[in-house]
């Protein structure tokens, strides 16, 4: 199941909030849901690591919690602890009042950042953010002289790979990979780094390029931009709303190549998409098409897609295994949050996985290609467009069609698992806190053996890291990259 980290900022008004601490009571009555919530309702604990470490871990975060702690300093003790588990889907999101405590903090430069791959950007400050950040002496130029869209290349005198090094045991990813965290903290960078390795000193240096020049400077710290943040989650947010209602588009080049493009796989299953993928077929089918691209760079999953695999390779070929490893049960805890299509397609599939394991058809969990009219199966060369952002079941489609149609794989290596994770995420809010825990009853693997290195086979045959590229331009940047691999 698709989730991915939007969270609206705090107002301005709210910015200066006191801090406040919980109670050790309190701490612990969260832990205690937090653990209980994981033991039952996380897919496997062992898929990366023993299930003994894993309570291991879990043991030192409660050890750790019996001492009084502010919210940043819980959250990153959950955080931590969920990181191990190598299960990207697995998360724990930060609250409106754990955004406001760091703000209050004053700890931020005046500048918002944005990730674009594994590059870090400014993003154009709003006017209205002159009023909020510090603007004292000097820093006013300095801060005025930094548009948008400038590759930062160091902060504090340390790369954007060292940062991440540091941000990296606080973000889940599948297989504890560096490529997905990319992804996860590109909305929040500077939250994320100020979690990871808070500034100690007044003024901290920067360097970045503008233009042809690599310009270092230093700007005193205070209040984050949370305007321009707000505006840019909010602008995000709306996007991925329209993202997650879309089933895919599908155009023919003018060098007689079909483009199949994926934003998010979220409603990709159900009558009108599979009249979608017959007419897109038929069409390849009809006009002779021969080159077949696929666009999954920022798709973070949704649906399986078995579906489409069989215009791939045909009917009843192997793709692995799909189980619902902790099934709802009679009566489940409170804090769980049931009212939501999350929680009732949970219900469901453990539905059906208890009728098929009754009537002896279940299998294990097996799943194999469905039928499909084998005049449209495509039999020509196929491209695979990955990134840090796809993830899930976009992943695993990366994954079938490099190792069932030989497909080729551009752009970068994929957020997601080729092998197995736990998915089909179900919500829970830890009752202080209030922090949202994000875990993952279900548990996918593909018909692939598991190897001692997991991200050998997810790196792309043609590599693109490109600088700064203006939206609207993206696509058809790595569509032209796409076509071009052909030859």
């Amino acid at each position: 199941m698709r989730k991915f980290l939007l969270v609206f900022f705090v107002l301005p008004a709210l910015a200066l909030a006191p801090a406040s601490k919980s109670s050790v009571h309190k701490q612990l009555k969260d832990y205690e849901v937090f653990e209980k919530v994981l033991v039952t309702k996380e897919g496997r604990l062992d898929l990366h690591q023993s299930s003994d470490s894993m309570y291991i871990y879990l043991s030192k975060l409660r050890s750790d919690l019996s001492e009084e702690q502010d919210l940043i300093e819980q959250f990153k003790g959950y955080s931590k602890t969920i990181s191990r588990l190598g299960c990207g889907h697995t998360q724990i999101h930060p609250t409106q009042r754990l955004l406001q405590e760091w703000v209050r903090q004053e700890n931020s430069l005046p500048v918002d950042f944005i990730m674009q791959g594994k590059h870090l950007y400014t993003s154009r400050l709003r006017s209205d953010d002159y009023d909020v950040v510090n603007m004292e002496g000097s820093n006013a130029k300095r801060v005025k002289n930094i548009k948008g869209n400038y590759e930062v290349l160091s902060l504090n005198h340390k790369t954007v790979s060292q940062m991440m090094s540091e941000i990296s045991p606080y973000v889940s990813s599948d297989e504890d990979g560096m490529d997905f965290k990319y992804h996860q903290v590109g909305q929040l960078f500077d939250f994320y780094r100020h979690m990871s390795d808070p500034y100690s000193a007044d003024s901290i240096a920067i360097t970045y390029v503008k233009n042809l020049d690599t310009i270092s400077t230093y700007l005193a710290l205070g209040i984050a931009p949370i305007n321009s943040i707000n505006y840019r989650l909010q602008k995000a947010a709306a996007e991925d709303a329209v993202m997650q209602k879309e089933i895919g588009t599908f155009k023919v080049e003018s060098t007689n190549v079909g483009v199949f493009r994926f934003r998010s796989f979220t409603a990709c299953n159900g009558n009108e998409y599979e009249q979608f993928l017959e007419r897109s077929f038929r069409k390849i089918k009809s006009k002779e098409i021969k080159k077949v691209v696929i666009d999954l760079r920022g798709n973070t999953g949704g649906i399986m897609q078995y579906s489409l695999m069989s215009y791939f390779v045909g009917e009843e070929v192997d793709l692995g295994r799909y189980v619902v490893e902790k099934p709802k049960k009679g009566i489940e805890t409170r804090h769980l949050k049931k009212r939501n299509g999350s929680y009732r397609r949970h219900k469901w599939m453990s539905r059906v996985q208890r009728f098929r394991v009754w009537t002896d058809s279940f299998e294990d969990g097996i799943m194999r290609t469905e039928a499909v009219n084998e005049n449209l199966v495509f039999d020509g060369e196929v491209v695979v467009i990955t990134d840090e952002g796809t993830f899930s079941s976009a992943a695993m489609l990366a994954c079938h069609l490099k190792t069932l149609t030989d497909a080729k794989i551009i752009g970068r290596p994929a957020g997601g698992s080729f092998y197995r994770g736990n998915a089909g995420t179900i919500i829970a809010v830890l009752p202080n806190s209030k922090f949202r825990l994000l875990v993952n009853p279900n548990t996918f693997y593909s018909h692939l053996e598991t190897v001692d290195n997991p991200f050998e086979i997810k790196q792309p045959d043609v590599l693109l890291e490109p600088k700064y590229i203006v939206p609207r331009k993206m696509d058809d940047y790595y569509i032209d990259a796409a076509i071009e691999s052909f030859q």
